[in-house]
């Protein structure tokens, strides 16, 4: 654990009543994941999503709020409406493999911060914050990563346990201005026709509550050109567009302008 620290004036009012509410209950409450990267990075405006872990069960929650939302009560997410805007707060859990390529087989609900942390997809995403403190759980480095600008998978299998990471990485690419890792880029490559096996929906942005997929935030991001640039190094744009496949040897054999 990282003794970097967090004000609380950097989380809205509604989302510490949230943390405090649960806490009071007697459960563990974090603001975890994105919005503590955000948080440490400085990024402006301030984080628009907020999500807490906690190590209530999506029941011991909803007693809580009992208008909360059961989002993904299988997956431990209970959506809480605050003042702030909706905030998801989701069960530390662990998971199994995802066969589909897009649920975990199997979800087990656990009781520390650590285990949860070890489950996400990069370390810069493996953090979160304390509520009485301000303290950073960090197990990974996560904060060494983000002063580095480095995008690193959390473990060799990430990918494998779900391939919709290769193109979030390819994403933060272009949102973050991150380099990859180069251990993170050889396991994109080995992985790459893994995301085949990803629902266009995923991909394309049927099912996020903004409408916006991986790919649309992607070109919209302030560096889309790198993270093209890693999706054809690594496979992952051939395997995710094969149409892509004949241009890019027209550029690269014939024409000579891809560097």
């Amino acid at each position: 654990m990282t003794q970097a620290r967090l004000s609380s004036t950097q989380v809205p009012g509604p989302i510490l009543d949230v943390l405090r509410r649960l806490q009071e209950a007697g459960h563990r409450a974090y603001v975890i994941g994105g919005a503590t990267r955000e948080l440490l990075s400085g990024a402006r405006p301030a984080p628009q999503d907020w999500d807490v872990g906690t190590s209530a069960t999506p029941e011991e929650v909803l007693r809580l709020y009992p208008k909360g939302v059961a989002t993904g009560a299988r997956f431990g997410t209970i959506t809480v409406p605050t003042e702030a805007g909706p905030c998801e707060v989701t069960t530390f859990r662990v998971e199994s493999e995802y066969k589909d390529a897009r649920h975990p087989d199997r979800v087990t609900f656990v009781r520390e911060l650590e285990e949860d942390l070890r489950r996400r997809d990069f370390t810069v995403n493996a953090m979160a914050r304390h509520l009485a403190d301000g303290t950073i759980v960090d197990p990974l480095g996560g904060r060494a990563d983000l002063e580095r600008r480095l995008l690193r998978a959390v473990s060799d299998t990430s990918f494998a346990e779900d391939p919709l990471r290769l193109v979030r990485g390819l994403r933060f690419v272009s949102q973050l201005g991150f380099e990859l890792d180069e251990r993170t880029r050889e396991q994109m490559r080995e992985e790459a026709p893994a995301v085949k096996l990803v629902s266009g929906e995923r991909i394309g942005g049927g099912l996020a509550a903004d409408g916006m997929g991986e790919l649309s935030k992607l070109l919209l991001g302030a560096r889309p050109e790198a993270a093209l640039r890693v999706a054809r190094d690594t496979g992952v744009l051939v395997e995710l567009i094969p149409e892509f496949g004949p241009a890019h040897y027209l550029a690269d054999h014939i024409f000579g302008v891809v560097q």
